[in-house]
């Protein structure tokens, strides 16, 4: 009895290769978003850096 639970066990938990493609595919797909508002965030967070940055001595003259 144990063994054949142990066997239904392994089945259910086994991926296919289109599990992998899937979870490859929704994984790639967050990372892009992820990128995509670090992107976004970054060039705020730089653009008011700059625009609050005081202007040095080099830059006055």
């Amino acid at each position: 009895m144990e063994l054949e639970v142990d066997v239904t066990l392994k089945k259910r938990h086994t991926l296919t290769d289109k599990d992998y493609n899937e979870r490859a595919f929704k994984m790639a797909y967050q990372m892009n978003l992820l990128h995509v508002h670090l992107d976004e965030l970054l060039s705020e967070v730089l653009l008011e850096s700059f625009i609050q940055r005081p202007m040095s001595q080099d830059e006055k003259n």
